[in-house]
């Protein structure tokens, strides 16, 4: 009998490649507004928007503040004077992230086996809805994923524990027992599936040390070491 009946699988950075997506609508996105498209411009966004994320997670900000906010912070902090709107850039920006789709190597093959060995399988993502849904369709993944449950939907943003109740009303495994957590985010996926009571899986790339605050069941380096773990 398996172990698990039921996987979770985060979006980015975790079957999704959000480095590359991210950095190509970025240059894409900068280049159009004038804005130079140096490795520090592209470094100082990408802190600024993952601090602003954690923020999120933390209930210190909603969405719709990030997405009005997170580029005249950027422009600031480069000195930067845009003359469109910075909520007009962020439309903007998004729209070309919505052309992504790369995938982190192996996840496409990874999910493929995971669906016809009969697990069930779904994505949870803190994302942009419009945004996600089309980078997902463009993936490759969908064709073996039962359902996307997105926060902005939801209502709710990982680690919520709202956010994890809202998705285990609508999947078929009630046994949280039988239930897998796999993310590459401490504090948005494992601190969740610890609100939850779920096990879970750490995908944990850059070997990073574990915090004493945190419990996992399982940590890999590849995605592609899941089947080994549900087997």
């Amino acid at each position: 009998m398996k172990k698990f009946t039921t996987l979770l699988f985060d979006a980015d950075d975790t079957l999704l490649d959000f480095y590359m997506d991210e950095r190509q609508a970025l240059i894409r996105a900068l280049t159009h507004y004038g804005v130079p498209t140096t490795e520090e411009n592209i470094k100082i966004y990408s802190d600024i928007n993952q601090g602003m994320w954690k923020q999120l997670e933390r209930g210190e900000l909603t969405k719709p503040e990030l997405k009005r906010t997170r580029f005249k912070k950027f422009f600031e902090a480069i000195g930067f004077e845009c003359d469109e709107e910075p909520l007009t850039v962020n439309e903007y920006y998004l729209s070309l992230l919505g052309e992504g789709g790369n995938t982190l190597e192996g996840a496409v093959e990874t999910v493929k086996a995971l669906h016809e060995q009969g697990f069930e399988l779904h994505i949870i993502t803190n994302g942009v809805a419009q945004t996600q849904a089309k980078r997902l369709t463009r993936s490759g993944l969908l064709p073996y994923i039962n359902e996307v449950f997105v926060s902005e939907t939801i209502g709710y943003q990982k680690p919520r524990k709202e956010y994890f109740d809202a998705v285990l009303d609508s999947i078929n495994e009630k046994d949280k027992s039988k239930i897998l957590v796999i993310g590459d985010s401490l504090t948005s996926d494992i601190q969740g599936a610890m609100n939850a009571g779920l096990p879970c899986c750490w995908l944990n790339r850059y070997g990073k040390e574990l915090p004493d605050s945190y419990t996992v069941d399982y940590v890999i380096d590849d995605v592609r070491e899941v089947v080994g773990v549900v087997e």
